[in-house]
């Protein structure tokens, strides 16, 4: 991606499993319809002109985990993710892959401690990714799509550290947060309908000559 000297370089960084729920929250309330093969620098492009200034895609960064945990429950959920992943990368995508890691949490409802599966690093990810790029100049503005509270020290330190760049928050349908919007006011909420607009084609061609393709239960 070129981006003219005079243009502000924007990159996206999306976390990956805050986007998902908001994305299956927004098939919830546009019936009959998929919407979780994003086109997402189409979907980011789409959203430069709330950053002005001639504002120009300098990169995509998405951050995730395969639930490596579900497989024998449920193969075809790593399978489709990975298509994803695929087609992202052949349009230039930045991925970064994080994992899942065992942990015990307290039930209310069986009242005793339980088995069950976290995130991990992702957000330690995001964050070292932000800032360290800042740091070597690489944007001139940083975009968060998340709407996880969590990343509100990351704005906090990105502003303290660099007062000549901008960071601010691209709100997931459904899923933003006061405290974000405080912190960067001029922040923005993506819309249901923009995740319809911008999905990839059923057949993205890979770099090698191939193509990866949607997986059927998520064909409109």
């Amino acid at each position: 991606m070129l981006v003219s000297a005079a243009a502000p370089r924007v990159v996206f960084f999306i976390d990956g499993f805050n986007l998902y729920h908001s994305v299956k929250e927004a098939e919830k309330q546009l019936p009959d319809t998929q919407l979780k093969w994003l086109d997402l620098p189409a979907l980011c492009a789409g959203y430069l002109h709330q950053i002005g200034g001639g504002a120009e895609l300098a990169a995509v960064h998405y951050f995730t985990a395969y639930a490596e945990h579900l497989r024998e429950l449920n193969p075809e959920r790593i399978i489709r993710h990975k298509a994803f992943v695929r087609a992202l990368t052949a349009r230039r995508v930045h991925t970064h892959i994080s994992k899942f890691s065992r942990k015990r949490v307290w039930s209310d409802e069986i009242n005793r401690w339980v088995r069950a599966h976290e995130e991990k690093e992702t957000d330690v990810a995001i964050a070292c990714e932000v800032l360290g790029m800042a740091m070597d100049d690489e944007l001139d503005v940083a975009v968060l799509i998340t709407g996880d509270s969590d990343f509100a020290p990351v704005a906090e330190t990105f502003q303290r550290r660099f007062p000549h760049k901008r960071i601010l928050f691209a709100l997931p349908f459904a899923r933003g947060t006061k405290r974000l919007t405080q912190l960067c006011p001029a922040s923005f909420t993506i819309s249901k309908e923009a995740y319809a607009k911008h999905q990839l084609p059923d057949d993205v061609a890979l770099p090698s000559g191939k193509t990866v393709s949607i997986p059927p239960v998520w064909k409109r």
